[in-house]
């Protein structure tokens, strides 16, 4: 009897378990707000070519595996916009766009992982696209401000 129970038990966790996680897509308007990144000031460097970005100071972002912090990005006065925050461990597609944290690195990706290891590449790199084109003015700001503060790497 006890061992039945238990085993009911169990198979109940792991159902309830996998019914949450049927999903492998994140959607972004769910997320939390989190840190606020002000540009040129913030911001040490932004590497266009490697998205790589290096902040000021020793600025320590939250990371959530599912994407549940938030990062926004203020450009002095001209617009801002917010990205997902995530961890490079993080199994999830991401066709929004992302400040990807790895050991103490940040990137700023339109999502991840890459689609070049994504089944269907042209239906994921169609979505970011998208989702890029809906912050494309201030993403304009935000290179052309980093430029003019010579702290823009291409």
């Amino acid at each position: 009897m006890k061992k039945s129970f238990l085993l009911y038990l169990i198979m109940s966790v792991f159902l309830i378990g996998y019914c949450a996680c049927d999903n492998d897509e994140e959607n972004f308007d769910t997320a939390t707000t989190g840190q606020v990144i002000k540009v040129p000031d913030d911001i040490k460097s932004f590497n266009s070519v490697t998205k790589e970005i290096v902040f000021e100071k020793n600025i320590s972002i939250k990371q959530d595996v599912r994407g549940n912090e938030k990062v926004e990005f203020r450009i002095a006065g001209n617009g801002h916009f917010t990205v997902g925050s995530i961890s490079s461990i993080s199994s999830v597609i991401y066709n929004a766009p992302v400040l990807l944290g790895d050991y103490q690195r940040y990137y700023l990706y339109d999502g991840y992982p890459v689609v070049d290891v994504l089944q269907n590449e042209v239906r994921n790199q169609e979505e970011r696209d998208e989702n890029m084109q809906k912050i494309e003015k201030a993403w304009s700001n935000f290179l052309k401000v980093l430029n003019e503060a010579g702290k823009l790497k291409q």
